[in-house]
């Protein structure tokens, strides 16, 4: 036989295998999570009441299955603000800022959280809140609040 022919047969194999390697993967993609870290539920009932140019957002503490989970750190408060006088923009991605970090304290279990802030006439806003945990995991953004004002 032509070992000429055989070397390229494998060559042809190896990179075959190769790019059926790579293209297969390890299954489904998505962001890596580091083992044993729990990742916090989500806030799903922020809402929002103005009292003239003042906000208050409300919250309560995410459970699973009826119970707190103990090692939450927190929260972090998000606002996008566009003025009314842009045109707004269908499928546009919402800029989101940071704007505060509220810690969980003992004394917060079972009750509302709340956040207030002054707000400016002329503005679409929206606000979303997600969790942290004490070793640093984030959530998934809560339900948003929008509004012009």
């Amino acid at each position: 036989m032509n070992k000429g022919f055989d070397r390229g047969l494998i060559a042809i194999f190896s990179i075959l295998l190769c790019i059926v390697v790579f293209h297969l993967g390890c299954g489904r993609k998505a962001a890596p999570v580091p083992p044993g870290q729990v990742i916090p539920p989500v806030v799903d009932d922020l809402s929002s009441s103005i009292d003239g140019n003042i906000l208050e957002l409300a919250w309560t503490i995410p459970d699973e299955k009826g119970k707190i989970v103990s090692d939450l750190g927190g929260f972090i408060v998000y606002k996008s603000k566009t003025s009314l006088s842009e045109s707004d923009c269908k499928g546009c991605p919402v800029l989101f800022k940071r704007i505060a970090d509220i810690p969980i304290k003992e004394k917060d279990i079972n009750k509302k959280i709340t956040y207030n802030e002054t707000l400016e006439k002329g503005y679409r806003y929206i606000y979303k809140v997600t969790v942290y945990t004490k070793t640093g995991a984030s959530g998934k953004d809560s339900n948003y609040i929008e509004f012009d004002h």
